[in-house]
Formats: structure tokens, C-alpha cells, sequence
């Protein structure tokens, strides 16, 4: 499946939200960031969206392997649960994973997830998985709205350029590290979507403002492309 099929579906759905926030939010005005909702892209697909203490027996996945489920696709029942055992930034990125797989994969009736950050591998899972892993960090962390807060965030007009002082600044204990970190590696993008304070403010990490897990919004990032490398 290509990218652009998913970014347009993860788009309508931001679209419709905009579109319909006075109906979804009668008595307040909601931030960009909280609309990002997957009860709210749910609502709007006419979905059941249910959040409940377990969701049942562990469940087998590849190789005989038990885990316990976390999110649940009923295409039947038009209905995706959740489980809320697991901590918040879980439970978001599998609830959007699961809408993914609801808008995405027509032939997907009956399905179960284990626990989601949106850290996992892509390399050593199903394509259709890895699709709705797209779909979720598209739709969690929209490319107009985490490029503009990453820019003011870190006051640059293009790129984060990493140097001694931009390097300091975000490891004072070891800038070294990020300096001579590998390309290939998530340290220069983990450092950014988990910074606290940068040239001498305080900040909210871009991860925390999100509701998302460090490695879910380091990866964003290196996706798209906010870093400058070398």
C-alpha cells in the first residue's frame, strides 16, 4: 500500500474533525493536539469505541507466541475496544492503530493487538501491520502540526542542526554523544522528543504534548526529516 493512500485517510480524518468540532466539543474550544483523539476518529466513522480493564485471555500471535491483547477490531460489530490496563500513550497508538486497520484493510473482520507505543519494529512485522502502525503515527502526529510545534519548540526556521552548542544544550552531561551518534540511530531524535529545557527555557516534551511515547515521536521526527544530518 502506498504512504500517500495512508496520509490521505489518516487527512480526511483530521478534516472531518475540524470540520465538525463545534458539534464534537459544544462547550469548549479544544486544541489542534486534543482533537487527535482516536475515540473522536471513531465517533466520526460511526464506530463503537470502548475502553475497557482487560480484553480477555492472552491471545496467540506468530509462532505460538501468548500476549495479552490490547486493542480489538469487531468489523461485524463495527465496534474497536481497548484495553486501559496499559499506560496512555499505549492505549492512544493502538486505539489509532486499530482504526487504521478499520479504514485501511477492508478483509480484516475479526483481529486482536498486543500492547502499541509505536516503537515496534517494522522490519520483522506483517505489511498490514506496519500500515496501520503508519497510520497511527500520521494521524497521532499530523506533518503540518508536529513540523510547525518542533520549529517554535526549538526556534529554527528548517532543520535542527546539531553543533556543540545545540548538543550541550540537550546533553550537558555527554554532547559528545549526540555529536558522534550514527545516522541510523533514534539518540539525536529520542534527545528532542524528550527535551525538558533547550538554550535556558523550559519546555513541555514534544512526545508529552502529544500524548505519545518517546520513541513513537523520535521516530516521527526522523520521518519527517526535522533533523539535519551530518
Amino acid at each position: 500500500m502506498r504512504l500517500d493512500y495512508i496520509q490521505d485517510a489518516a487527512g480526511w480524518l483530521h478534516r472531518e474533525i475540524w470540520t465538525n468540532k463545534e458539534l464534537l466539543w459544544p462547550d469548549r474550544h479544544p486544541t489542534a493536539i486534543e482533537m487527535l483523539q482516536p475515540e473522536t476518529a471513531a465517533y466520526i466513522l460511526d464506530l463503537e469505541y470502548m475502553e475497557l480493564p482487560n480484553l480477555g485471555s492472552p491471545a496467540f500471535g506468530l509462532n505460538g507466541q501468548r500476549f495479552r491483547p490490547a486493542g480489538l477490531l469487531d468489523r461485524q460489530a463495527s465496534r474497536v475496544a481497548i484495553s486501559t490496563e496499559f499506560p496512555v500513550a499505549v492505549q492512544r497508538f493502538t486505539g489509532a492503530h486499530e482504526i487504521g486497520h478499520w479504514m485501511l484493510h477492508d478483509g480484516m473482520v475479526m483481529h486482536r493487538d498486543k500492547p502499541l507505543d509505536g516503537s515496534q519494529s517494522r522490519e520483522s512485522r506483517a505489511p498490514v501491520e506496519c500500515e496501520a502502525d503508519q497510520f497511527a503515527a500520521t494521524f497521532l502526529m499530523p506533518p503540518n502540526l508536529l513540523t510547525d510545534l518542533f520549529r517554535a519548540q526549538f526556534k529554527v526556521r528548517d532543520q535542527f542542526i546539531f553543533n556543540d552548542q545545540t548538543s550541550f544544550h540537550l546533553n550537558p552531561l555527554d554532547p559528545h554523544a549526540l555529536l558522534l551518534a550514527e545516522e541510523g540511530s533514534l539518540d539525536r531524535e529520542i534527545a528532542l522528543a524528550r527535551c525538558r529545557s533547550f538554550g535556558g527555557r523550559r519546555l513541555v516534551p514534544l512526545a508529552q504534548q502529544f500524548n505519545v511515547s518517546d520513541s513513537a515521536m523520535a521516530i516521527r521526527i526522523k520521518e519527517l526529516g526535522l533533523v539535519r544530518w551530518p
